[in-house]
């Protein structure tokens, strides 16, 4: 039994004296540490055009500022960004003004409309045009901007059927 007794008691004072020198690593620890965190933020460069209830239009009447579109852009480009304007109809006739044109084939016809961006007046140029030119970040939520058109079709009197035009935004990084 005395065997057993010191067999239990030397186990005992063993754990006491691993426990000792576990317990003293803490005094040898530093008093300060570092941890570098570090991310990243992906590069957003992106234009979303969303079309109003406006793109059937009555080509017969005189309209001013009718909204057809808002179109948002948003970017966190150092350098900043452009936008870009094309009418399809425009370049095609290299015209300086947005151009409907009859969508009959023996037909050539054609309306000539007016496009404001941001309340602000295109002028195109060989149907193109710059409309915005932004040297900083957009907010997160980006830059909003209507698209409205004016025509005289009821002045103009254009032919009759259906009428198109296509236009369309590009946003590129400077």
């Amino acid at each position: 039994m005395n065997k057993i007794r010191k067999s239990n008691t030397k186990k005992i004072l063993v754990a006491i004296m691993v426990l000792m020198v576990a317990g003293s690593g803490s005094a040898f620890a530093a008093t300060s540490g570092t941890l570098t965190l570090t991310g990243t933020v992906p590069s957003i460069l992106e234009i979303s055009v969303n079309a109003v209830g406006n793109t059937g239009l009555d080509l017969g009447i005189d309209a001013s500022n009718v909204k057809v579109a808002t179109v948002v852009e948003r970017s966190n480009k150092k350098s900043g960004y452009t936008v870009t304007l094309e009418s399809k109809n425009a370049v095609t006739q290299n015209a300086d003004k947005g151009v409907f044109s009859n969508d009959d084939p023996d037909v050539s016809a054609s309306l000539d409309y007016t496009i404001s961006y941001g309340n602000k007046q295109v002028s195109l140029s060989d149907g193109s045009a710059i409309i915005s030119n932004v040297s900083e970040k957009t907010a997160g939520s980006g830059s909003s901007n209507e698209v409205a058109i004016s025509y005289n079709g009821a002045t103009d009197f254009p032919y009759e059927g259906n009428y198109s035009d296509t236009l369309t935004f590009t946003i590129a990084a400077k």
